[in-house]
């Protein structure tokens, strides 16, 4: 049953998906994609289509809301304010890149929306980075769900993905704990140096 469903709202999922949520989409699609649910290429431009639709609702809602008092407090965030700055500076390098810098996506595309960018270069360049960023999140879901079927064997799909879930939750923990660790070392340091 959830091989069929998969089989027929695979990509619209996705793309909806990439829309609400963004990377553990586009990460699962790579996953299916393994599993032979649709084609790599087919999983990624889902992915992307979902990205460029939301990035460009965020766009256009920071470049006609901006002054409004809930977009504002959004863009005085001490992030945004970072992102905005980045926006006036290198607007076409934040264009092709925020999509890569985690937590930041929605700040990132309001922040460009605000800063007065135009909005057909904001599209042309939004396009070739969600792209990238699809591709290599996709990339990476594929791989993980090769690694998977390498050391487990050809499971279940549910049990697949679940393996696949368990792999960015930990992860994700992994980052985590070893940014943690590194931000006490640093302090360690630098409190020991004074």
């Amino acid at each position: 049953m959830i091989e069929q469903m998969l089989a027929e709202w695979g990509l619209p999922a996705i793309a909806a998906g990439s829309f609400l949520e963004g990377d553990g989409v586009a990460f699962m699609g790579g996953v299916l994609a393994h599993r032979g649910y649709f084609s790599y290429e087919a999983a990624a431009l889902a992915a992307t289509l979902g990205a460029v639709a939301i990035d460009q609702a965020l766009f256009h809602a920071g470049r006609h809301l901006a002054r409004f008092p809930r977009a504002r407090r959004i863009l005085d965030r001490p992030n945004a304010r970072r992102l905005a700055g980045w926006a006036r500076d290198h607007p076409e390098r934040l264009c092709l890149s925020f999509r890569f810098l985690y937590g930041l996506k929605s700040v990132g595309a309001l922040a460009l929306g605000a800063a007065a960018i135009p909005p057909w270069r904001f599209l042309a360049l939004d396009i070739v980075g969600c792209l990238a960023w699809a591709h290599v999140v996709t990339a990476l879901g594929f791989g993980v769900g090769q690694a998977i079927e390498r050391i487990f064997g050809r499971l279940e799909t549910i049990h697949h993905l679940g393996l696949a879930v368990a792999t960015v939750i930990l992860s994700i923990a992994a980052w985590a704990v070893w940014g943690s660790l590194r931000r006490r070392t640093k302090v360690a340091r630098t409190g020991k140096s004074r």
